[in-house]
């Protein structure tokens, strides 16, 4: 894993052709007041979706990864946050809207629990999905429901102790394909195959997708951020490099990045 932390004396982030940025957040670490500027940044379809939601925990998770996506997209594109437009593909995946993406920026976020995780690419689509491990009484059902044949013997070979890790690991390598191109559980899937390893901390693998009815290549990458934390991003082009981004809380916290970006945004 190459690994980058995010700190005062990085004025510029750039994302170069061939290269995907993977940033993980806790949301459980950003401070009240830049939660509500984070929801100052919203457009009104986001403010509607966000009165939505049924628990507050869950609504202020949305609030928070909308904001920072638009952060995050200002930081790569110099859009000021609160103009940025999304158009949506036919599966309803948001891009950028045609006419403010010169730079050709794609993005894809998940959420699981109080972590959030971005991804980051010039020129072509990317899936991302992460899953905080929990335990799951019936993931071997689940398991046989959705997994491929291949997928089931890998995750037969494992010992009882590391199944429900691999399970994940599994997991999030089929979402983030799925996500790929935003056709979600329309995709049947068991008609492509992931392939599973153990991971410790701070490890990565990629591996081409065994994809069934499919001419073009895919390539998914695992990795594994903390020891409760599991995560996958999928693309088509096998020749990327991949840097994760991290805030160190004790050195330069996501909270002084959000106030010193909003800022920034405001003074361009």
């Amino acid at each position: 894993m190459k690994k980058q932390i995010f700190n005062q004396h990085i004025q510029d982030i750039i994302l170069r052709i061939k290269e995907v940025h993977i940033w993980n957040f806790d949301l459980n670490n950003i401070l009240n007041e830049n939660k509500q500027a984070l929801k100052g940044l919203l457009s009104i379809d986001e403010l509607e979706r966000a009165s939505k939601f049924h628990f507050d925990v869950d609504r202020e998770r949305f609030i928070c990864g909308s904001g920072l996506l638009r952060l995050f997209i200002f930081l790569y594109t110099n859009i000021s946050p609160k103009i940025i437009s999304y158009n949506h593909n036919n599966y309803g995946k948001p891009e950028l809207s045609r006419e403010q993406n010169n730079s050709k920026l794609h993005f894809n976020m998940s959420h699981s629990q109080n972590m959030l995780c971005f991804g980051f690419l010039i020129n072509e689509q990317i899936g991302v999905d992460i899953e905080v491990i929990k335990a799951i009484k019936d993931y071997l059902d689940v398991a046989n429901k959705f997994f491929s044949d291949s997928e089931i013997i890998q995750l037969n070979s494992f010992p009882e102790e590391k199944a429900l890790e691999t399970f994940y690991t599994c997991w999030t390598g089929k979402e983030a394909f799925i996500k790929l191109s935003g056709e979600g559980l329309s995709y049947p899937l068991k008609e492509f195959a992931t392939q599973i390893k153990d991971l410790k901390i701070g490890e990565t693998y990629r591996y081409k997708l065994l994809v069934k009815n499919r001419e073009e290549n895919y390539f998914v990458e695992a990795f594994r951020i903390q020891e409760n934390l599991v995560g996958a991003y999928a693309l088509r082009d096998e020749l990327i490099e991949t840097i994760y981004w991290f805030f160190e809380e004790n050195n330069y916290s996501i909270n002084k990045f959000i106030s010193e970006t909003l800022s920034s945004s405001l003074i361009q």
